[in-house]
């Protein structure tokens, strides 16, 4: 899409060529005259060097991947064209993406015909989220600044930036390390390990459930039925209630967007915000979990609710992660009322983690209710004091209990969450 503006120089132009035109019929002089045409000459050239100055600019944005976590290195590769005929002698690239803006921008000269210019920038991504990388802007006119064209190429790609995940190996599902459970006597179409009975053959059911010795003994088709299978799962509560958790107001920049070396790369750190340390805590539990092949599902209440049910395999480690991109801490309803709102959907043996920075006076009556329902409760507490000065403490934390684990602005989490279980 090209757009072509008109400048204020052009009205200035315009102005001159009616003085001109006035003392030249005023005056009679064949000097004015002369003067006249060439400011025409003049404008009529800038329109067609404005108007052609963008036409055959092809711009195309490559990059090797999707997805990024927290604390990972981004880089892009911009590819720019000349398909036209004749060569440019000046155009300004303007990336307006929110990711690579600055270190993409730039001023190309003297492209010629069919040649191509290209170039890369590297970013260090200090914040989840979805990124547009897009749209890009290219911006050119004449020589006197009389016109000015733009062409935009739309977005067409988007980067998902992951919370950090840390690399959990040894953390127990709950303690008592409970894995399985029991069944339901409900049948089902999915094939689970309870075969339950049999049944005729209806249209629709696959053969591949067609139970052939009594199929030949009855001389009909018939089916294997499957009872419903509930093993445990591991479901995570995340606390977003607003102005719950405590951030430093000196965080680092979204994006470090120096042209750096692999000498000047340097390793993430998670900024003082208890929030991030509690995505990062969900995070690398739900990698924890996929790996094991455990069902994880999540439940969190920010603007928006988010219920995921529980579920194994990369698809639901994705959903999860997407989600927890862009979460904030924006919610209203408190931890309370989400988890007696949603407990009932939660089968028997399953473990409940709530990640929260509440005090045990607010998760010890949580934690009793969770065990009525015959689940097994652990929480995961944010030790807000630990992400403030001293000057700013005031927050007064009792002992830890049974089934809680604290993290503290400073731990590592895959230490924490590796090593504790319970007291």
């Amino acid at each position: 899409m090209k757009d072509l503006r008109v400048n204020r120089q052009v009205f200035f132009a315009f102005l001159t060529f009616l003085v001109f035109l006035i003392l030249w019929f005023v005056y009679d002089d064949i000097l004015f005259l002369g003067i006249w045409l060439t400011i025409i000459i003049l404008i009529a050239i800038s329109f067609g060097m404005a108007f052609f100055s963008v036409s055959g600019i092809e711009v195309k944005r490559y990059s090797r991947i999707r997805t990024q976590v927290v604390g990972g290195y981004f880089e892009e590769r911009i590819e720019v064209k000349n398909t036209s005929r004749t060569g440019k002698l000046w155009f300004e690239l303007i990336d307006e993406s929110e990711l690579m803006g600055n270190i993409h921008s730039r001023v190309i000269t003297r492209l010629n015909a069919g040649k191509l210019h290209m170039f890369s920038s590297m970013a260090l991504l200090n914040l989840r989220g979805f990124y547009e990388l897009g749209p890009t802007v290219i911006r050119s006119g004449d020589p006197f600044g009389f016109f000015s064209t733009n062409k935009v190429f739309p977005t067409i790609n988007r980067l998902t930036v992951y919370p950090r995940i840390f690399k959990i190996n040894n953390f127990q599902l709950i303690p008592g390390k409970v894995l399985g459970g029991e069944y339901l006597q409900m049948h089902t179409p999915q094939t689970t390990p309870q075969a339950a009975s049999v049944r005729e053959y209806q249209p629709g059911d696959p053969l591949n459930r067609v139970h052939w010795p009594i199929t030949v003994r009855k001389n009909k088709l018939m089916v294997k039925e499957f009872d419903e299978d509930t093993q445990s799962s591991a479901w995570i509560f995340l606390d977003a209630e607003s102005g719950s958790y405590i951030r430093d107001p000196d965080i680092t920049p979204a994006f470090d967007r120096g042209l750096m070396t692999l000498k000047e790369r340097r390793d993430y750190e998670i900024p003082r915000d208890s929030f991030e340390y509690a995505v990062c805590a969900v995070a690398s539990l739900v990698d924890f979990y996929t790996r094991n092949d455990i069902a994880v599902g999540f439940v969190c209440e920010s603007r928006y609710s988010h219920i995921l049910p529980a579920d194994k395999g990369q698809r639901q480690y994705g959903k999860i992660m997407e989600t927890l991109s862009v979460i904030k801490e924006k919610g209203t309803r408190p931890l309370e009322r989400i988890v007696s709102r949603q407990i009932m959907n939660i089968h028997r043996g399953s473990a409940v983690i709530l990640i929260t920075p509440a005090t045990s006076t607010r998760t010890n009556p949580i934690k009793a209710l969770i065990r009525r329902r015959g689940l097994k409760p652990l929480v995961i507490r944010l030790r807000n004091d630990t992400f403030v000065t001293q000057e700013r403490k005031g927050i007064n934390y009792s002992t830890l209990e049974k089934e809680e684990i604290e993290l503290h602005y400073g731990r590592k989490l895959q230490e924490i969450l590796g090593t504790s279980t319970s007291h």
